[in-house]
């Protein structure tokens, strides 16, 4: 590995740290009315505006993320080419595509009811999840050694025990269930990647579930009267609405790519981890949180015990960062 390489992956997680904590804060809808009479700086569209349109808004950031990464693949600015979706490469990467779609909306609502640290402490049983079922099989600590082991069972065992000490909560059309089924629709996604068409790279998957995702959110809006309802949604002259929503697509896109870009280094399960447990603690003093202390027992004991917990590192074969340089080097110079 070059010392380039070794220069710009802190630089690299820095970045991922900052794309994390902002698309959570931008993206988040707290479990008021609307009644919120002191808004912030910069446009929650979601929180400040109320907009409760999960279909509308998801579509609206696919469309925004598939056109801005078009641009990028044209122009050549990314180290790789799109490859072209053929017949049999639709069939392999359908599953995908329906899981993208699904997990998107329902991670949606998911996080517009549960307060920031509950949601973040309930995606972190998705690494420790994989990474269990990696160690399963052998029945050994796998590459951590029983602390890994063990820091995953406290991770997965304190998510759950914060779901069941919520002894308020309705499972029925709950934000635990959206929130199962995002999870749910994450790890299938991420498990059929691994048997998926190998010819597509992980920006081509992005691309294409992108389009997918557009395509079906559309009708589903007007299936779900959404697309009526937001007629009348009394903020949508505002400029703040629309920055908003652009502000989400962008940020989102950036953090796919700053997630595929850091993924395979050593240190990612550490740096995810942390960045979690900063972005629960700051969430604490920007949005109103009211779960009980016990609650938040199990959640900070999850979040901590987070950072022990290896990433299942994905399989997928990529081109070695050298090789990466020389390509875009290469761009660079005919530009």
């Amino acid at each position: 590995m070059s010392s380039m390489s070794l220069v710009k992956q802190p630089i690299d997680l820095i970045i991922y740290f900052i794309l994390f904590g902002t698309s959570i804060f931008v993206n988040k809808e707290t479990h008021s009315s609307g009644d919120w009479q002191e808004p912030l700086d910069w446009p929650y569209v979601l929180s400040v505006l109320n907009f409760i349109y999960p279909t509308i808004f998801q579509g609206w950031q696919t469309l925004v993320g598939g056109i801005l990464l078009r641009i990028l693949l044209s122009h050549k600015c990314l180290s790789v080419s799109a490859t072209e979706l053929d017949k049999s490469g639709f069939i392999s990467l359908l599953p995908s595509f329906l899981f993208f779609s699904a997990g998107i909306v329902a991670s949606s609502k998911a996080l517009s009811k549960l307060s920031v640290p509950v949601f973040l402490c309930l995606l972190n049983t998705l690494p420790a999840s994989l990474y269990l079922l990696e160690v399963a099989p052998s029945f050994r600590g796998g590459s951590g050694g029983p602390v890994a082991l063990l820091a995953t069972l406290v991770t997965i065992g304190s998510a759950v025990a914060s779901v069941l000490m919520d002894i308020d909560m309705t499972f029925s059309d709950s934000p635990y269930f959206w929130m199962l089924v995002s999870l749910a629709c994450v790890a299938v996604q991420t498990l059929h990647f691994k048997i998926a068409d190998a010819r597509y790279t992980e920006v081509d998957r992005l691309y294409f579930s992108y389009i997918f995702g557009v395509v079906v959110l559309a009708p589903a809006s007007l299936y779900l009267e959404e697309a009526f309802e937001v007629l009348h949604f009394p903020h949508a002259s505002r400029y703040d609405f629309y920055a908003g929503c652009l502000l989400s697509g962008i940020l989102g896109l950036f953090l796919n790519l700053s997630t595929m870009k850091v993924q395979s280094q050593n240190y990612f399960s550490v740096v995810d981890a942390i960045t979690k447990l900063v972005t629960s603690v700051l969430a604490l003093s920007i949005f109103p949180d009211y779960t009980s202390h016990t609650v938040k027992i199990f959640v900070g004991i999850n979040l901590v015990s987070a950072v022990f917990v290896p990433q299942p590192k994905s399989k997928e074969v990529e081109m070695p960062d050298p090789m990466q340089e020389q390509l875009m080097e290469s761009v660079l110079s005919r530009a």
